[in-house]
């Protein structure tokens, strides 16, 4: 049976891109189905705010934060919001004029989904440029299991939650995602703690955003790469810590396969062989030591 359509807020926490944040935004704002465009903006300067403030859609508000990292700005814009589905995408994204409305109707039709992430794609000839996140889905439905290390792990870029979620799981962790410190990882550590929870992700290929956020190959490439390793060490550090088997499974798992990336490329005479990685990913885990992890919150503290 189907439930009524839910109401949708989206977020989309920004930082000094206002080049990108008027057509993201226009992109949004062509889905009627949207009761509110939130954009938390965490830039230096008031540029952000003065191009989305020149759209003057009664929907869309841009929210000024002194805090830093994408986590900390979807947490905020959880808060403020009212939708009873909270959707995120990033300021580098542009969404299809049926997003929100595919959605609403997977939340409406599946009672049980709390999570949706959809398909993220690279348009054509962009990954020449340099490096592009993208995410395609594989399997449709995750509960009481866990997705292979590399691979079915939705990205914030396209990613949907029942408010309802928070009160089980808590929020992203502040500390980990771009921008926070502890580099990355926000995402994998979020839907770890859902699908932990026996909750169910749906993994939903018919959402669809495009992503344009490109890193030129060489050392940018490189240094968000080594951002990932070291922020999904610190992501799953965190559970060997707490002594969560399901989550120190999946962090040997991720050291494993550094290894055997290592072994693979040398054996084929690759090049990069792999060790900057590695090395980045054993510095996250290193780095996540210095903070203490709430044990309730399963998230990390400062304090």
């Amino acid at each position: 049976m189907t439930a009524p359509t839910p109401t949708v807020s989206v977020v989309v926490p920004t930082r000094n891109r206002p080049h990108q944040v008027v057509p993201c935004a226009q992109s949004i704002l062509q889905n009627a189905d949207a009761l509110e465009v939130i954009f938390i903006d965490q830039s230096d300067d008031m540029k952000t705010a003065d191009a989305l403030a020149a759209l003057q859609d009664p929907r869309l508000r841009c929210v000024r934060s002194e805090l830093r990292g994408v986590t900390n700005g979807r947490n905020l814009g959880i808060d403020l919001s009212q939708g009873e589905i909270v959707a995120f995408t990033d300021d580098d994204c542009r969404v299809r004029t049926d997003w929100v409305a595919s959605l609403a109707r997977i939340f409406a039709t599946d009672a049980q989904a709390t999570v949706v992430c959809g398909r993220v794609t690279v348009p054509e000839g962009l990954e020449k440029e340099g490096f592009v996140t993208g995410f395609e889905p594989r399997v449709r439905e995750w509960q009481d299991r866990y997705p292979p290390p590399d691979s079915d792990w939705g990205i914030t870029a396209n990613l949907a939650l029942r408010r309802s979620v928070i009160g089980r799981v808590g929020p992203f962790d502040p500390l980990l995602g771009a921008g926070g410190i502890l580099r990355s990882g926000g995402e994998p550590d979020f839907l770890f703690r859902v699908l932990r929870s026996g909750l169910k992700v749906v993994n939903a290929s018919e959402v669809e955003v495009e992503h344009l956020g490109v890193r030129a190959h060489g050392d940018d490439s490189a240094r968000l790469l080594k951002n990932y390793a070291a922020g999904t060490a610190a992501a799953f550090l965190k559970y060997v810590r707490l002594g969560d088997l399901d989550g120190a499974a999946i962090y040997l798992k991720h050291l494993a396969g550094c290894g055997h990336l290592i072994l693979t490329n040398l054996a084929h005479l690759h090049r990069p062989v792999g060790f900057g990685y590695t090395l980045a990913f054993l510095s996250g885990s290193v780095a996540s030591l210095r903070y203490r992890v709430d044990k309730k919150a399963r998230v990390y503290t400062t304090s």
